[in-house]
């Protein structure tokens, strides 16, 4: 009896054991600054996340794991060996020494070779996956913090043309101190939607979207990295004289795999005039500021969706409400898998936001989680969340 006792005792710590959590921060080696945006990847697994915006990262990892994966399109890759250290760690990433930047032509379109790659790194994605992810979300009214909600997310996908969301823990709050001009509009009014993240990203439409348009002016510069990395970046801006466009950005890929690595998209200083009002069923808006941005990777053999965020900043008129709103989400997979399964229809979300479950979780699932660190910041910011 005594021994099943000790089992049954020893259970949960061996469990426990099964899991090691290393945390840390990336810095750049001749600087010393924080990196924000380094994907990290643990090798012969499907586990990943990214550094926040003070470069700090936790990652949980099985107990059997050899080594990860530091990964930035502007420093050399870096391989870190497992070690029995869980505390803090601190990573030294090197800036890549690119050769100069050079146009390169082609004698052929540049559209073909964009819709190449895009088509081949399309093919890469699995056809049926289910990614775990966390994803967060924020609003702001007239310039103070609206709502805060984050979470883990389980996407499911059938051959990339549609998804299904399933929310498996998150947490939400509104603040309610000084709306009453939001609050008492006839809707609410949503700049984001988290539905719709994991398809747009599997289809690059919005990329492909400006490569199509005529009324861009594209070209494409080549650069080699001290690790041996070949890449391309392709920039665009509207034409001269164009008055209908009004982004600008670059797409960075892999020529020889053809696989697209980041994609950034902001609006253009010269071209910001040619946003207009939309007028959109009883409400209008006006937007001010969009950005969008993209990381894929490409490590172990594997090719996935690794960060997604989008922010966007609008004015926005409902019958007699005036107001300034904006958002702001993050993406992230931290987790992969091939399977045929599907959600239970019960399960499945169809919101376009997180703000409106309040508190649904188990376990404080931002301390155990691969989540994207808060920063300091946020963290003060977000005390009534935890309370």
């Amino acid at each position: 009896m005594k021994l099943i006792t000790y089992l049954f005792l020893l259970f949960p710590v061996l469990m426990f054991a099964q899991n090691i959590t290393y945390s840390g921060i990336v810095r750049d080696k001749s600087s010393g600054k924080p990196i924000e945006h380094v994907s990290i990847s643990v090798y012969d697994s499907n586990i990943a996340t990214l550094t926040n915006s003070e470069g700090r990262f936790r990652i949980t990892v099985p107990a059997s794991a050899k080594k990860i994966n530091f990964n930035h399109l502007s420093f050399d890759r870096l391989d870190y060996v497992f070690t029995n250290q869980t505390e803090d760690i601190t990573i030294y990433l090197v800036d890549s020494s690119f050769d100069l930047e050079e146009m390169i032509m082609y004698n052929r379109p540049i559209k073909d070779i964009i819709k190449e790659v895009i088509d081949n790194s399309k093919a890469k994605f699995s056809k049926d996956v289910k990614l775990n992810t966390y994803y967060r979300e924020m609003m702001n009214v007239d310039d103070k913090v609206y709502s805060y909600a984050d979470g883990m997310l389980n996407y499911y996908f059938k051959n990339k043309s549609a998804s299904e969301v399933v929310v498996d823990q998150s947490r939400a709050l509104v603040f309610n101190d000084d709306f009453k001009n939001y609050e008492d509009a006839p809707i609410k009014f949503y700049l984001l939607d988290l539905q719709t993240i994991i398809t747009s990203a599997f289809k690059f439409d919005r990329i492909w979207k400006i490569v199509k348009n005529k009324n861009y002016d594209l070209y494409i510069t080549g650069k080699k990295a001290s690790d041996g990395r070949e890449l391309k970046i392709m920039y665009f801006e509207p034409s001269d004289g164009n008055l209908e466009d009004y982004y600008k950005g670059t797409m960075i890929f892999d020529e020889e795999k053809k696989l697209v690595l980041e994609i950034n998209i902001e609006l253009s200083p010269n071209h910001i005039k040619n946003l207009k009002e939309e007028g959109r069923l009883i409400y209008k808006v006006h937007f001010t500021d969009i950005k969008f941005k993209q990381i894929f990777n490409d490590t172990d053999n594997r090719y996935f969706l690794a960060y997604d965020s989008r922010r966007i900043r609008g004015d926005v008129k409902i019958s007699n409400h005036r107001f300034s709103v904006g958002g702001i989400h993050e993406l992230i997979t931290v987790n992969s898998t091939i399977t045929n399964e599907k959600p239970e229809p019960k399960k499945v979300y169809f919101e376009k936001t997180l703000d409106v479950l309040g508190k649904n979780y188990k376990n404080r699932f931002w301390e155990n989680q691969n989540v994207i660190l808060l920063n300091q910041k946020e963290e003060e910011m977000l005390k009534k969340i935890n309370n």
